[in-house]
């Protein structure tokens, strides 16, 4: 029992990362924008469960031995949470420079 309960926390942290990492890019799911840090790492639960009996099933913690293999696994999925995070990103940062150049444009700035 206890076993398989460690089985299903590491495929829990194994699930986790690529939310995570795609959290800290993407405008929406900033912690100034949910209010609550407790609250966006709910919102990054509640995208990780549907993968997770995925994962494990796969058996990923059968391959992560003692020696720093798991630092592959951390680091690809880190590398694909920022790449969905920037590609996600950068519509939102196109309508915030919009926004701000109008701004500009129209003088906001003129009376401070």
């Amino acid at each position: 029992m206890a076993q398989q309960v460690n089985e299903w926390l590491i495929a829990l942290a194994v699930a986790f990362i690529r939310p995570l990492s795609l959290s800290l890019l993407l405008p929406l799911l900033k912690s100034g924008s949910l209010g609550a840090a407790l609250l966006r790492n709910g919102v990054l639960m509640s995208l990780t469960f549907p993968i997770l009996p995925i994962i494990y099933q796969q058996k990923i913690m059968m391959h992560i031995g003692k020696d720093y293999s798991w630092l592959g696994l951390v680091t690809g999925e880190v590398i694909i949470g920022f790449l969905i995070g920037f590609c996600a990103a950068v519509p939102f940062w196109a309508v915030d420079m919009a926004g701000f150049l109008l701004d500009t444009l129209r003088g906001a700035t003129m009376g401070t």
